[in-house]
């Protein structure tokens, strides 16, 4: 039985990693989009999530009133919805600010995005991968599109 047990959990590791879906830089552009016309001011992350038949999942804040979470379908429409009052400092990046990060991240050679993040300390985190499906993913420091770590999988 606990033969039977490892192999599975080993098996989930190994299979985990292929579980994260990838979208196209338009893809995430039309995303930050709806993003931006539904009030996020600060983006604190852009996921690409094929558990949920291929949702993104947008978070940041409005103003400086309401972090949210929405998850959008291909389509970019709003699947779900969910506001809660900040409990700290608003962080993140406009709308204009992760456009600069993508678009560094493509001149380092990424191809396809999987997740973009930003945390409270301004690390910003872009995680896909390169043309030949390679996993890349690239560190930045916010105020700076030079990556500070680029990590590429061989």
């Amino acid at each position: 039985m606990k033969k039977t047990l490892t192999i599975a959990l080993i098996s989930g590791l190994v299979a985990a990693p292929a579980a994260f879906a990838k979208g196209s830089f338009d893809d995430a552009e039309r995303m930050l989009q709806v993003g931006s016309d539904y009030g996020i001011s600060h983006f604190q992350s852009i996921e690409f999530d094929d558990d949920h038949d291929n949702e993104i999942e947008l978070e940041g804040w409005m103003g400086r009133d309401w972090f949210v979470e929405l998850d959008l379908n291909g389509n970019g429409e709003i699947d779900r919805e969910q506001r809660r009052k900040p409990k700290g400092e608003v962080y993140g990046l406009d709308a204009d600010d992760v456009r600069t990060y993508m678009k560094a991240a493509q001149q380092q050679g990424m191809h396809m995005l999987e997740e973009f993040k930003v945390d409270r300390n301004g690390y910003i985190e872009v995680e896909g991968e390169d043309d030949n499906g390679r996993e890349l993913e690239i560190d930045f420091r916010s105020g700076n599109p030079e990556p500070v770590k680029v990590e590429r999988d061989d």
